[in-house]
Parts: C-alpha cells; sequence; structure tokens
C-alpha cells in the first residue's frame, strides 16, 4: 500500500506512529510532502526559552496510547530536562525538549520500519492539490510533479494569520508568539504590552516576556477575560453517565433527535455524581468570575482536591464522547454553544501547570500584570496602539496577538494550504464545514464530497477536520484519532473502527 502524508507537522508524527503499529511488518511505500527543513516539531515545539513548557504531564503526552510512560521514560533519561517541579510535583517539560522527544520517537520507529521492509520518502515540496485517480488518489506538487497513492492524508497545519484588528504590517505588532525568543526578543524591556487572548498561547506570550526580564506592563485582553483554567492533581474517578457507549446508544435509538440541551444536563449529573455541589458547578460556568479572581480561587480550589475530582470527571466525559455527540446536534444548539460554552471549554479542556498559575498570580500581585475583558478595539496611531476595552482607553507600545478565531468564525483554509484545499473543492471530492475546515466522515477521517459521501481515498487529520470534530487540539486528541485513522486503512473498513481507548485523554 502506498500512502502519501500532507504534512510533516505534529499530526502527521502521530499518525506514523498510528500506521506503524496498525500495518506492522506489512508492505508499505510511506511519502511525506513536507516543504520545510525539520520533520514532526510543528511550530509548537521547535527550538525556544526553557521557560515555555507543554501544559500537560508526560503520560498525556505519550505517542503510544498502549503505553502511557513512553514520553515519561523519555525525558528521565534527558539529563534532567522535565524534572517535577517543585511546586506541583508534576513533569511539564520545556516545548523544545518535547519537540526532541517527537523527532527521536518518529527516527526510531521509521528506522524499524525501514529495517522490516517499508520505504519512506520525504519529499521537500508543497501540495497544491489532490483528487481522487479511480479507487486511488493523486497530489499535485508546486514543481508539476505528482505522488500517485492508495491514500493520502492530509496533515497540514493550523491556520496563522488570525488578525481581527487588521494590524498586520505594524512595525510593533507580534502577529505569534512562537518561538518565543525570536518573536518577542525586540521587545523594549520597558514597553507597555497588550496580549490579545487568555488562553495557552497568550500565557507563554506572557511566560516568554518574564523569561526576557521585562519590566513594562503586560495586558492580557480578549472578550470575557476567562484565562486557561488551572490543572488539577490528577485522581480517581471515571465517568458513569455521559460516556461514549451511553451516547451511541442514544444515537442508535428511536429517539427525538440529541439537543445540546440534554448534554449538558447529563454532563451535570456526572458532576453531582462525582461530587459536586451545585454551587461549586455554578461558580465554574459563571462568566462573571474571570481573571486574577478567578485564577486565585481555582488555585486555592485546587489544594481541596481528594480522591475524586468532579471537574475531571465531567471534563473526561466531554471529552471522550464530543466526536459522538457533536456531529448528532442541529446547528442552532452548535451556534448557542459557541456562545455560550466554547471559551470555557477551552479553559477546561486545555488547563495550564498550577506552577504556571501561580507565576501569573505572582505577576499580578505586583502590578505588571494585568486582565482586562470586554475587548472592543484596537488602533494603530502613530507609534502606540489604542485599546479599548472593559468602558476604559488605554495605550500600548506593542500589540501581540496570542488568540485564534471562534470555531464559528475559523477560517476553511490552513497556513500554506489555501492552493491545496481549493482544489480538493473545484474537484468536487471535498466540501467546506460551516463551523470551520472541510467536512470529514466522523469515524474514519474520510472527506465528505458535495453529496456527503465519503472519498475511500482521501482523508484528513487535525485542523482541516475542526468543523465536523470541534474538539481536535493536543497531542491526545491527535494520538486518539490517528488510531481510528489507521485501523480504517489497516483494515479495508468504509466505516472506521473504535479509536483505541480514551484513558489518554483524560485531563
Amino acid at each position: 500500500m502506498r500512502i502519501c502524508l500532507v504534512g510533516g507537522g505534529t499530526a502527521a508524527a502521530c499518525l506514523v506512529m498510528a500506521l506503524a503499529r496498525a500495518f506492522g511488518s506489512r508492505d508499505v511505500d510511506l511519502v511525506i510532502v513536507e516543504p520545510s527543513d525539520r520533520l514532526w516539531r510543528g511550530s509548537a515545539y521547535r527550538m525556544d526559552r526553557d521557560e515555555i513548557v507543554v501544559n500537560a504531564p508526560a503520560a498525556m503526552m505519550t505517542l503510544v496510547p498502549d503505553d502511557p510512560g513512553h514520553a515519561q521514560r523519555w525525558l528521565a533519561r534527558q539529563n534532567g530536562s522535565g524534572a517535577p517541579n517543585s511546586w506541583t510535583q508534576e513533569v511539564f517539560p520545556p516545548r523544545h525538549v518535547y519537540g526532541r522527544y517527537l523527532e527521536e520517537s518518529l527516527a526510531q520507529t521509521l528506522d524499524g520500519l525501514k529495517a522490516a521492509g517499508w520505504r519512506v520518502t520525504w519529499l521537500r515540496r508543497r501540495a497544491v492539490s489532490a483528487a481522487p485517480s479511480g479507487d486511488k488518489a493523486m497530489v499535485g506538487l508546486d514543481d508539476g510533479s505528482s505522488v500517485h497513492c492508495d491514500h493520502a492524508a492530509l496533515c497540514v497545519g493550523n491556520p496563522s494569520g488570525y488578525d481581527p484588528y487588521r494590524l498586520t504590517g505594524h512595525p510593533s505588532y507580534i502577529p505569534r508568539p512562537y518561538p518565543a525568543a525570536s518573536a518577542l526578543g525586540n521587545v523594549p524591556p520597558s514597553a507597555s504590552v497588550a496580549v490579545i487572548g487568555c488562553g495557552l498561547t497568550a500565557v507563554d506570550a506572557v511566560l516568554g516576556l518574564r523569561a526576557q526580564r521585562h519590566q513594562g506592563r503586560i495586558t492580557m485582553l480578549s472578550r470575557d477575560g476567562i484565562l486557561a483554567a488551572v490543572r488539577r492533581p490528577q485522581q480517581a474517578g471515571r465517568p458513569l453517565v455521559l460516556t461514549p457507549q451511553a451516547v451511541r446508544k442514544r444515537l442508535e435509538g428511536p429517539f427525538p433527535p440529541l439537543r445540546l440541551a440534554e448534554v449538558a444536563a447529563m454532563a451535570r449529573e456526572e458532576a453531582l455524581l462525582a461530587g459536586a455541589t451545585p454551587g461549586q458547578i455554578a461558580a465554574e460556568l459563571s462568566l462573571a468570575d474571570w481573571g486574577v479572581k478567578r485564577l486565585r480561587r481555582q488555585l486555592a480550589d485546587r489544594e481541596d482536591v481528594r480522591d475524586v475530582d468532579w471537574l475531571q470527571v465531567a471534563t473526561w466525559a466531554l471529552i471522550t464522547t464530543v466526536h459522538d455527540w457533536w456531529p448528532a446536534l442541529p446547528s442552532s444548539d452548535r451556534r448557542e454553544f459557541f456562545l455560550r460554552y466554547h471559551r470555557l471549554w477551552a479553559s477546561f479542556t486545555s488547563p495550564m501547570p498550577a506552577a504556571t498559575a501561580q507565576t501569573l498570580l505572582e505577576m499580578a500581585s505586583s502590578g505588571q500584570l494585568h486582565i482586562l475583558r470586554e475587548l472592543e478595539d484596537v488602533t494603530p496611531a502613530k507609534q502606540e496602539f489604542v485599546v479599548r476595552a472593559h468602558d476604559r482607553t488605554m495605550k500600548a507600545d506593542v500589540v501581540i496577538c496570542a488568540a485564534t478565531a471562534a470555531s464559528a468564525g475559523r477560517p476553511a483554509t490552513p497556513a500554506g494550504a489555501q492552493d491545496l484545499t481549493a482544489s480538493l473543492i473545484r474537484n468536487g471530492c471535498a466540501r467546506q464545514h460551516p463551523d470551520g475546515g472541510l467536512c470529514v466522515e466522523p469515524e474514519t477521517g474520510r472527506l465528505l464530497d458535495p453529496g456527503g459521501s465519503p472519498q475511500h481515498s482521501l482523508l484528513a487529520l487535525g485542523y482541516l477536520t475542526s468543523g465536523t470534530h470541534y474538539y481536535i487540539s493536543g497531542i491526545p486528541m491527535l494520538v486518539w484519532r490517528s488510531e481510528a485513522i489507521a485501523a480504517a486503512l489497516a483494515t479495508g473498513s468504509p466505516t472506521g473502527a473504535a479509536p483505541a481507548s480514551s484513558d489518554l485523554l483524560a485531563p
């Protein structure tokens, strides 16, 4: 079988590992189409400051789902890199160290596959088109050549250049804070800095400035001021109500269509069974509790977690079932979710380490870090920016964009893949999803044509599936989806196979 991977970043790395497990010593010709000078690290895990760390324990970052200790053992061999943090006793290695884990794991795996007879080719070209060719696929490259294959898997990465206030081109505007060492290196130490966003990328921007001993005022701004939640200690407890089996049974039965209110009610019941009080649930769902106040409360609440943490159980329940209930919701319910729950979802499913939260709190207590919500506008002036937020106006010397568009406003085309996605739509083998990305078959990741028929030879992983899947961020989710795609290819199943154990997705 000849498989072409379009893209050579982190999503492609996860898929290669899954293909290795699914195909083993079977005869495979693997072609990787990636124009950059390095494979597997993507943009998130390239060389950077040690202070820019991953935001999950090593057990959740493994590339081998049936071996949770795979990444942890590798880190233990790195001369102290990723040593337990003295405040949290959890392992959060620098992003660039995790990037080496990706590179070395893939190199070792590919060496073993080559020894078993696989042929592996890296074409440093850009894919500009793709289409079915009979029951196979053809990928067109920017030099005019083509790759003919049995299956083409599109792992083209995330979009970049989100610029809600049209600031691109201003000399003091930084469109993305990665890698922090170079992106933020020219920010004057005394400059007043506005960071657009309150999620993990915005947190990394603040940590990057702190690492270079920035002295000026730093203000994080967003519509709601909800920071990434504080990661809680891993505890026992498993979902009992909102489980994949329960959701699938509900969808298969002769019942009315599934609605968002029903999912929310199941998640609430899950939280109550795990020990939550109605007051605790209300506090976490309240948008009135934001910024430093919310950060301080979550740090304090973290210390009270006992054997079973209701918030982890409820979050786990939602993460492991979202691929089942999200595609089943009517479009009106999805719009309601974007308005009411999207920011809270991002906060709980992508939390920050407690030590990071403590650092932010210390910066806020010293008066250097501020958090504002109700961001309305950022306007460039001659030598600065004018920011309007929360019934006030402030000025900033530098603006860093560390936000992404809300799911419903996501562009359909990731960075560098405009020609590719346009060709898929033009060739009639794909259609845009109204919530972002392209429409795919949920079980297998196969592209759906305008009539809704799956394309046997064309698949997608990662951002391109964001409309169908909604939640596609993070290594655990990429590994999980890769297992399903690899199983579908290896078995030739038109409907795919159940993903590997959802334990990997535990928050």
